[in-house]
């Protein structure tokens, strides 16, 4: 389905040259993010505001009832969905609904496929770590889901160049930073941190997005930490955007885990795996897969 996009876009010359061509951000999902920026925003003006446009509020109506968003009554309206999951689940759903619209031309490849659902991975981790860890769910799922969009960007604007680094990458020992900045004149990273602050997504995922390569601090758990965590078990247990030559070993990771988050988190690498891959698929149905 195609959703109407904001005009609002900088001047080029303000851009990274690789983000010159990137398209502006759908529109609706753009409008409530600002509106849930706002202390003053009520359950009618957010569920008017998603209704303005019919293919966005049929698929948040479609995501609000399936197994990503399990809720116990079947929803049926906007204004229930808002009443019933919260301004803050409503806002996660529409950021994912949101860029999966915008990743429409990318999600035709395999490769790319990976990128977007190592996304969804750590998103749905970093939820059940945030509720280990008392730190708001919602927050945890946008910023785990948020963590990599530099990389999705970049497959937006060069879907084809992307791809082969990815596949580069599965062949062989790559630094894909370093290959980004060499194709691109940024990293990921770089490029998300820009993106984020362009959006006008709050800092803290900025910074999330800016920084979640960098080692976990011990001791540390705080909205990056979480991320680091979440990004690191998501490429564990299969959900990795780049096949790494030594991915970090699930028992490693879960011993930087606090004791609160192994009650929290299912420890069994098979039922993870199972867990995250029932949620993805249950939105990501007829996409290509990633070859074996």
């Amino acid at each position: 389905m195609q959703h109407e996009h904001s005009t609002l876009t900088l001047e080029p010359s303000a851009k990274p040259w690789a983000l010159i061509n990137l398209p502006p951000f759908p529109t609706v999902a753009a409008r409530v993010m600002q509106l849930l920026s706002q202390d003053t925003t009520g359950l009618k003006e957010l569920a008017d505001v998603i209704r303005g446009d019919v293919a966005f509020a049929s698929e948040i109506l479609t995501l609000a009832n399936c197994a990503l968003f399990a809720t116990r009554a079947e929803i049926t309206t906007i204004l229930q969905a808002v009443a019933l999951l919260g301004l803050n689940r409503v806002k996660g759903i529409a950021m994912t609904v949101g860029l999966k619209s915008y990743l429409t031309d990318s999600l035709k490849m395999p490769a790319l496929v990976a990128c977007w659902r190592h996304s969804l991975a750590c998103a749905i981790v970093c939820e059940d770590l945030a509720f280990a860890c008392r730190m708001e769910h919602d927050a945890a799922y946008l910023a785990g889901l948020l963590h990599d969009i530099g990389r999705l960007a970049l497959s937006v604007v060069e879907p084809v160049t992307y791809a082969e680094l990815i596949r580069e990458a599965d062949e062989g020992p790559v630094d894909v930073r370093s290959r980004e900045r060499e194709l691109f004149g940024l990293d990921h990273c770089e490029a998300g941190k820009w993106l984020a602050q362009q959006w006008k997504i709050p800092a803290r995922f900025a910074e999330v997005a800016e920084r979640h390569h960098e080692p976990v601090r011990p001791g540390k758990i705080d909205a990056l930490a979480v991320v680091q965590l979440g990004c690191l078990l998501a490429d564990a247990v299969g959900f990795s955007a780049v096949r790494n030559a030594t991915p970090a070993n699930f028992g490693e990771i879960l011993a930087q885990l606090p004791q609160a988050a192994l009650h929290r988190l299912d420890t069994n690498r098979d039922r993870l795996t199972l867990k995250i891959a029932t949620k993805i698929n249950s939105i990501d149905i007829g996409l290509p897969e990633r070859p074996q």
